[in-house]
């Protein structure tokens, strides 16, 4: 049984007898109708009898078969009012009994048949239902209450900006006055503030308050956008939210601060009594460029090449002529440098290269006369740093032989190398003190071998001047000079004079001992190739 009505206070059961004793009369009127609707229904059960398809229904509903359960079921217990059998009145509070029990036949004590009886007075209330099954009857004791109405709304409440809290009042069968005048039974805050209602009926008045707290928004966490930082560099995160907000990073940690040194997705999570918002942000850190080297300085030759290579790396390359590739060819001497950049930092090296263009370049007289106890000076040295290698296994520039004999030497510069050959001849007369030699044939093919014509002395031959031409086989002058020692290298206006014999006169003043000498040599000179 539904009844809406509020249960404030209980009387005792002694009241409820004597309010039950007061209303016999209805109630034996009531049991007379039961009866009658008894009988009445036994009646109908009969003269259902007199048809075999109503007359199984009509035992088992007596008899309370299995198979009635399944079909019909009992018709169950109506009970109208509390444990006790009393419904409370407050003042002009209407009473609604609703059993809401569906497919019987209701009678009230009044006689009515409806599926509801309401009051506004104490009276016994007495309800019959039945059905083809049986009867149920409950009686309820309804009695005036002379308490004051009682009104409780509730804990104080909150609600976030924006949004509204709707007090109910809880009672009903009452007057209602909230705290702006209004009446209704119940009120809806918008702001925050002290709600207060008074509730009135006959019996009296009361009143209650309650706190209305409507503030705060749900959390916005704002880390920012994502971030770069430098190897090195840090970043200090940092909550806003008030002292009300919780705060959870990612890895759990509730301070206000969160301090970042490595990458990653770094997440901030607040709450509050309005909700839960989040917001992250993305840390990459970049490393600095690496320092590198392109090499020691270095030399090439001409026509040469090698190939620079950057470091292997995702940061920004730029070559001292602008180009960013993984490489640059050196092919000419000059400064290669080379930047390595990110958002870091930048790094550089750089190589210089020079053009190496030293030739080596052999002037080794031959022959050379030599007497015994004669040591003679076999000289190769150049005006820059190479190697060299003799027939005689000596790696120096010069030496000294103390024997006739054909010495050669290899010498090795960074870009060229040049090998020469020189003869040492021993003298048929070695008693004469002033031996001059002068060669008869000669090859200008810069083999390094006999290449020029020259004069060669002894070594305790002095020479002071020295004049000497060179004559065609038609008397035509195609060298001369005054130089000490006499070389020609077989060339007139730098063009090498075609094979053939050639004439010579070598005017030469030298000193033997202290002694001054003079001396004329003519002769015939072959030029091979």
């Amino acid at each position: 049984v539904h009844t809406d009505v509020a249960k404030h206070g209980r009387v005792s059961r002694s009241a409820i007898d004597l309010q039950q004793h007061a209303d016999a009369a209805v109630v034996m009127d009531v049991f007379a109708q039961v009866a009658f609707h008894s009988l009445e229904a036994v009646r109908l059960h009969v003269f259902a009898d007199q048809a075999d398809h109503f007359g199984d229904a009509v035992l088992d509903c007596f008899a309370r078969s299995d198979l009635l359960r399944e079909q019909r079921g009992d018709i169950g217990r109506v009970l109208l009012g509390d444990v006790l059998g009393q419904v409370v009145r407050h003042g002009d509070e209407v009473i609604v009994f609703d059993p809401g029990i569906g497919g019987v036949s209701y009678l009230w004590q009044d006689g009515s048949t409806g599926p509801t009886y309401q009051t506004t007075q104490q009276v016994v209330v007495v309800l019959i239902i039945s059905n083809v099954c049986g009867t149920s009857l409950d009686t309820a004791v309804v009695i005036e209450s002379t308490d004051g109405p009682m009104v409780d709304l509730g804990p104080d409440v909150h609600a976030c900006e924006g949004e509204t809290i709707t007090i109910p009042s809880g009672i009903s069968g009452v007057t209602y006055l909230w705290q702006d005048g209004s009446g209704a039974d119940e009120y809806v805050a918008s702001a925050s503030g002290w709600v207060h209602l008074t509730v009135t009926n006959l019996c009296g008045t009361d009143i209650d308050s309650v706190l209305v707290d409507i503030s705060g928004v749900v959390p916005a966490p704002d880390l920012g956008p994502d971030t770069t930082l430098c190897e090195g560099e840090s970043l200090l995160l940092t909550s806003i939210a008030d002292a009300n907000t919780t705060i959870a990073w990612q890895d759990g940690a509730s301070s206000q601060n969160y301090l970042v040194t490595l990458s990653g997705t770094y997440t901030l999570t607040e709450t509050n009594q309005c909700g839960t918002a989040v917001d992250d942000v993305m840390v990459t850190i970049n490393p600095v460029p690496q320092p590198f080297s392109l090499g020691p300085d270095t030399t090439i030759c001409p026509g040469g090449s090698f190939v620079l290579f950057a470091p292997i790396t995702t940061d920004e390359l730029r070559w001292q002529d602008g180009s960013d590739q993984a490489t640059i060819l050196v092919d000419r001497p000059g400064t290669f440098s080379l930047q390595v950049s990110n958002l870091c930092g930048v790094e550089t090296d750089e190589m210089i290269v020079t053009m190496n263009t030293d030739v080596p370049i052999l002037s080794l007289a031959s022959p050379i006369p030599w007497c015994p106890g004669d040591q003679v000076t076999l000289n190769a040295t150049q005006s820059f740093a190479a190697n060299y290698l003799w027939s005689t296994d000596q790696s120096v520039p010069s030496i000294v032989v103390v024997t006739p004999g054909i010495y050669s030497v290899e010498v090795f510069a960074p870009c060229h190398t040049a090998s020469g050959l020189v003869e040492v001849i021993a003298l048929n007369d070695c008693n004469a003190a002033d031996d001059i030699y002068i060669p008869n044939v000669f090859s200008p093919n810069d083999d390094q071998i006999n290449d020029v014509f020259t004069l060669s002395v002894s070594p305790d031959v002095l020479l002071t001047a020295l004049e000497g031409s060179i004559y065609d086989r038609w008397g035509n002058l195609v060298y001369s000079s005054t130089a000490i020692p006499f070389v020609w290298d077989g060339r007139f206006d730098a063009e090498v004079m075609m094979p053939g014999v050639y004439v010579y006169r070598l005017k030469a003043k030298y000193t033997v001992g202290g002694d001054e000498k003079e001396r004329l040599f003519t002769g015939d000179l072959t030029l091979v190739k």
